[in-house]
């Protein structure tokens, strides 16, 4: 099986389990007193809860406000600071395969029309040039139960987000998937457009967030074909799927979201100012391209020099007729 196969394989696990709910009451639970049912919530559901109460805690006894909201931002940072290895490999790639796409525009128009061809020539690039096509999903994988797992945390200890704010969000535990939308014309028809507008930034943050991510964070495909307009609308709708999807979630879930997308921009930032460098390999399958164009050229005018004698000696032969 190849490994992107893999990977849409292990998606469809996780996505599974996290649609199914593991068990997770949905009207909340005391997981400090309440044993977990499954490993699901043995080895994630349970741990990020206790750790979200733990942190809670410790901000809440040194006088902090907003103690579950700072819990859930000081969560989301030591998170990234435990898979900042993968991040680096991740951005590491994507900045490769940036620095590829010349390479790969010249590939798409010579062999264009032959869609077995490009992809030989495409994979013996990118093994030439020793970057992975898929190094940036691995760092993803890893996070998507974070995500999930988190969701079914904040859905486990809602009971005690109940009416804990965070500057101008009322209360983080609100909205719930038991009211899907239906939250957003209740909050209309009743005139209370100030509460409207304070759950609707976080989710339009990110959008915004994710939209400048893959703008401007993520290599852009090449050629003009429909296979790149494919891939740049999939990721337009994956970006208003996530939008949508925050609409039905608690705030605490979106606030997670939304200062990993802002921490993962900073990440990006300073690993590209202060730890990359200029890939080598890279380097040499651009020399070695460019020197295939070079020899051709040689070639054809050695060949233009050889011909134009025999011009001159045909001219010289009528004149003498």
């Amino acid at each position: 099986m190849k490994q992107r196969h893999w990977i849409i394989l292990v998606v469809l696990v996780i996505a599974a389990l996290a649609l199914t709910g593991c068990g997770v009451p949905h009207e909340g639970v005391d997981v400090t007193t309440t044993q977990p049912d499954g490993p699901w919530q043995t080895f994630v559901v349970w741990p990020l809860a206790n750790i979200l109460i733990w942190l809670n805690n410790l901000l809440a006894n040194i006088g902090v406000i907003y103690s579950w909201g700072w819990a859930i931002i000081l969560f989301t940072l030591g998170i990234k600071v435990i898979t900042f290895p993968l991040n680096l490999s991740q951005i590491r790639g994507m900045q490769a395969q940036k620095e590829l796409q010349p390479l790969l525009a010249d590939l798409q128009k010579k062999y264009g029309k032959d869609r077995e061809r490009l992809a030989q020539e495409q994979m013996k690039l990118y093994k030439e040039a020793g970057v992975n096509p898929l190094s940036g999903c691995l760092p993803l994988l890893i996070q998507m139960p974070i995500l999930f797992g988190l969701y079914a945390a904040l859905v486990a200890v809602g009971p005690m987000l109940a009416n804990a704010g965070f500057f101008w969000i009322p209360d983080l535990s609100y909205p719930n998937f038991a009211l899907g939308l239906s939250w957003i014309p209740a909050l209309w028809e009743a005139g209370d457009y100030a509460t409207l507008i304070a759950y609707l930034i976080l989710p339009v943050l990110l959008v915004v967030t994710q939209i400048f991510m893959q703008k401007y964070m993520t290599p852009t495909p090449t050629g003009d074909n429909d296979q790149a307009k494919m891939t740049q609308n999939m990721s337009m709708i994956m970006t208003l799927f996530f939008g949508y999807f925050t609409l039905q979630v608690p705030a605490g879930l979106t606030l997670y979201w939304v200062t990993s997308n802002l921490l993962q921009m900073l990440q990006q930032w300073g690993v590209t100012r202060f730890f990359l460098k200029p890939n080598p390999s890279i380097a040499a399958a651009a020399a070695s391209a460019n020197a295939v164009t070079i020899d051709v050229k040689p070639e054809s005018a050695k060949s233009a020099k050889s011909t134009a004698p025999s011009t001159n000696v045909k001219r010289a032969k009528a004149k003498g007729k």
